[in-house]
């Protein structure tokens, strides 16, 4: 498998890349959500880990989504949030890193209930802050981060992790290089 493949806006996946995706299910908050295998086993080490030593409840609000789910959410995010936030937030069919089965979207349990919309999940940015610290450790990377939306094309998403496995997990932050960066320099 191979953990660094970019899926972009430039990059959008080929249909012969997702038949390669060995997906396994993870029950939570009553709905199954699919990973890769892999990713599914080092996310539940993160969750218990954050949960360990922050207090901080992560769950799945997001994991891998078909073409046709990612169709199916810019028509429902369009109707909620406008053209203008799609167009910034949500990714086209094939360009999407959710059709991986290594990119999370994450909620937490916050204030007595697990946020359900990005105006909620923003409002719990210092909740947040305290998950990245542990990414790394089990081979995730905060995918969308502040300062690299001229090189990523997404705005800063505090929820979207991304599993690039431990060891260029580890490069990524100590060069504070998003995952483009990386592919640049192979």
């Amino acid at each position: 498998m191979n953990y660094q493949l970019l899926v972009n806006d430039k990059h959008p996946i080929a249909k012969t890349d997702m038949e390669k995706i060995t997906l396994i299910p993870v029950i939570e908050r009553n709905q199954i959500f699919y990973l890769e295998k892999k990713v599914a086993k080092q996310y539940l080490k993160l969750k218990r880990k954050v949960l360990r030593k922050t207090g901080v409840i992560i769950a799945l609000d997001s994991a891998y989504r078909s073409i046709e789910e990612q169709q199916c959410l810019m028509e429902e995010m369009i109707q909620e949030y406008g053209v203008d936030y799609v167009s910034n937030y949500v990714a086209k069919p094939y360009t999407s890193e959710h059709h991986t089965g290594m990119a999370i979207d994450l909620t937490i349990y916050y204030q007595g209930k697990y946020l359900t919309n990005n105006f909620e999940l923003e409002k719990a940015y210092e909740e947040f802050c305290k998950i990245y610290p542990f990414l790394g450790h089990y081979g995730f990377v905060l995918r969308y981060p502040k300062g690299k939306e001229s090189i990523t094309n997404i705005p800063f998403e505090m929820w979207h992790i991304r599993y690039v496995g431990v060891k260029v997990a580890k490069k990524l932050k100590k060069r504070k290089h998003v995952l483009e960066q990386y592919k640049r320099k192979l």
